[in-house]
């Protein structure tokens, strides 16, 4: 298969994942020419430009760019297999326009469900060692150097935990919730009768920080990790009972690289035919119609917050080291 990637600062991770699952990648696109012709050389793209008819050749497209851009470009390319990077943008402003796209051979990349850690819980769950679900809680600190709304904080980064309970125990009802200063918000769902206590707050170190909490009848499990800028993704060994088993993933093995990767090669082996789509979604494959679903249950947060202060914020202190 022939690829094209839109985007010149995490698209190079997504040219190297497209190689790795097979395809040739011929064409890259930006609004900067002189960048994308730069990063083009480097990457040894020979097609680059600053417009869709770049990819005129391609079979498949990803998308990493900024979330708002994410609408537009799923409607124009709907004639490619598209890989779109997290999260959707879903509001109530488009939803509309999102739920009529061609969701046929569109997928989301969420690479958190393809961690090792995650695998090791699906497994876990699936063997009947967890029991039936009791409770959930997520606790998710940001520190990054941009501003966002809080509800945009929380789509953004809330989702990356969240797309693995998705994975794991399916779809959520949303219950409610609240906000405090700035990007503090606690957002309470319910999964298979169980509680899901969702809470953001800024981190008082730069980067994210995740700690992911599932009480079952039978068991409990505790994973925690994130990202920092000086050593970049980990994840902690897997809390079972308070007992530590395995060896976590470590940040020197690239763990965030390699699971994007794993979404582009079993996107590319889907659509080849070599998995069918029970195997994809049991890997953790995203397609558009259940990127929506899940997007959509979080969707009542933006008016369950309407009443607070949703003013751009910075989450956290964080100040990106440029040299």
């Amino acid at each position: 298969m022939k690829a094209g990637v839109i985007g010149t600062n995490w698209g190079r991770v997504h040219v190297q994942g497209l190689r790795k699952a097979g395809c040739e990648v011929i064409a890259m696109m930006a609004h900067d020419a002189d960048l994308v012709a730069k990063i083009a050389a480097e990457e040894g793209i020979p097609q680059h430009g600053t417009e869709l008819s770049v990819f005129r050749d391609c079979d498949v497209v990803a998308i990493a760019t900024p979330t708002a851009s994410h609408l537009n470009y799923l409607q124009a390319l709907q004639d490619k297999i598209v890989l779109c990077e997290k999260p959707l943008g879903l509001t109530p402003d488009n939803q509309q326009q999102f739920l009529a796209l061609d969701a046929r051979r569109s997928y989301i990349s969420f690479p958190f469900p393809f961690l090792d850690s995650a695998k090791q819980l699906q497994q876990l769950i699936n063997s009947g060692d967890f029991g039936e679900l009791m409770r959930i809680t997520v606790v998710a600190g940001v520190n990054l150097p941009y501003p966002k709304t809080p509800v945009e904080w929380f789509m953004e980064d809330m989702i990356h935990p969240f797309s693995l309970l998705t994975h794991l125990f399916g779809n959520m009802e949303f219950l409610g919730a609240r906000q405090g200063t700035g990007c503090n918000i606690s957002a309470q769902l319910q999964c298979q009768h169980a509680l899901v206590d969702l809470l953001l707050c800024p981190w008082p170190q730069p980067g994210l920080h995740f700690d992911i909490t599932l009480i079952g009848s039978k068991n409990a499990y505790q994973l925690r990790g994130g990202f920092r800028p000086d050593r970049q993704w980990w994840m902690e060994p897997l809390m079972i009972d308070d007992i530590a088993h395995g060896n976590g993933e470590e940040a020197k093995d690239a763990i965030w690289i390699r699971a994007n990767h794993r979404v582009s090669n079993a996107l590319i082996k889907h659509q080849k035919g070599e998995i069918n789509d029970q195997q994809a979604m049991e890997l953790g494959l995203f397609p558009l119609q259940r990127a929506l679903a899940m997007e959509q249950s979080l969707l009542p947060l933006w008016h369950a917050l309407a009443q607070y202060d949703q003013r751009p914020t910075l989450a956290g202190n964080m100040v990106w080291q440029t040299t």
